[in-house]
């Protein structure tokens, strides 16, 4: 079967001279692999510059569900997200939610919700001319909430307590792999409550920092196999303000 769709490029790894393998999450086919190939003329319209991260293209792709890898024939550039790709931080927080999407994002069934969400994200990262300082914390609780894991905020004087195996707020601290101090507490029921907002910084270095190692944490305990990220360090470091 081949079909026409838009897909968001989560990444490429090289497969030889000519070609190569990358991950994509599309409209219409969920996520799937694909061979890519390039010609010498380019004839075909496909150049490797249409894979970095988070580029969305419209693809032509043969679709066997006998195969693991697919056939790309055709593809055009959408959103070449130029903002994103001269922009050292913007490129930063690209990588980190193209790795999120490629350890959490499991299902090869479409999802537009899902889909209209990651390339909202995306729009926002591009578009943005404040400060994104905040933006991978956002990502990560909303993003949770459309994947159905989603954190629930009924933080109140009797559960002071934030629960990353729960996913909400708890009487009692339970142990420091589960709990959240109830410092680090308030600083989650901040971020389940806040809308947000590219004009202003919500949360410093430090919180931020918390925040994003706690969050993933969560993400540990919901997501089978997630482990480590190699694109954190690297974004802690940008983000050193």
């Amino acid at each position: 079967m081949t079909t026409k769709t838009e897909a968001i490029v989560l990444n490429k790894v090289k497969y030889s001279d000519n070609s190569f393998i990358v991950n994509l999450y599309s409209e219409k086919n969920g996520k799937f692999a694909a061979l890519i190939h390039i010609g010498k003329s380019s004839k075909n319209g496909i150049k490797p510059a249409l894979f970095s991260p988070l580029n969305i293209i419209e693809t032509e792709v043969k679709i066997k569900e006998s195969r693991s890898i697919q056939s790309v024939i055709n593809c055009i550039n959408v959103l070449n997200p130029n903002n994103i790709s001269s922009d050292f931080a913007k490129t930063s927080i690209a990588l980190f939610i193209a790795e999120i999407l490629l350890k959490t994002i499991k299902e090869e069934e479409p999802n537009h919700n899902l889909f209209e969400f990651i390339k909202n994200t995306i729009l926002r990262l591009n578009n943005s001319t404040n400060n994104i300082f905040d933006l991978h914390l956002f990502f990560l609780r909303d993003f949770a909430k459309i994947s159905g894991f989603g954190m629930t905020c009924n933080y109140c004087t009797d559960t002071p307590y934030f629960n990353l195996k729960e996913g909400m707020f708890l009487p009692l601290f339970t142990c420091n792999e589960e709990s959240l101090t109830a410092e680090e507490s308030s600083c989650m029921k901040n971020l389940l409550q806040a809308e947000y907002d590219d004009t202003c910084k919500i949360f410093n270095y430090k919180i931020r920092t918390t925040l994003i190692e706690r969050l993933l944490q969560y993400y540990k305990y919901h997501i089978h196999e997630f482990g480590n990220l190699n694109s954190i360090k690297i974004l802690q470091e940008v983000f050193n303000d």
